[in-house]
């Protein structure tokens, strides 16, 4: 296994899947997608730049630390699809694009232009 990869810790998932338990949706849905895509929770480099462990015991993501370390190329020795599914849970755990304040139509419609973009409506 490469180095800089290594196994995901069952504890740093239940600690992540705790922390987004009751929280906004677009962060559920960052560590959602960094947890089903699985390199990141992996990279000793990302969990020391922005994953963080609470004297509770408890594991949580700092987005705007991750968004740092990602403009100052912190993680470019990753895959271009590798980071694209960063920078796209980064965009959504710091709500770039308001989505929390989005109506529900709005909301529907992003949807489904991202579903078209990935092809996943055909």
């Amino acid at each position: 296994m490469n180095a800089r990869v290594r196994p995901i810790s069952g504890t740093v998932v239940a600690g992540l899947h705790r922390w987004i338990d009751g929280h906004d949706a677009h962060v559920q849905a960052a560590v959602w997608l960094l947890l089903a895509h699985e390199v990141w929770p992996r990279r000793a480099d990302f969990l020391r730049a922005c994953v963080h462990h609470s004297p509770d015991g408890g594991w949580w993501i700092d987005f705007r630390a991750a968004r740092t370390a990602f403009d100052n190329g912190a993680f470019d020795t990753a895959s271009t699809t590798e980071l694209a599914v960063l920078d796209l849970a980064i965009t959504l755990g710091t709500d770039r694009f308001r989505f929390r304040a989005m109506g529900p139509g709005n909301a529907r419609a992003v949807a489904t232009a991202v579903a078209h973009a990935v092809g996943a409506d055909r």
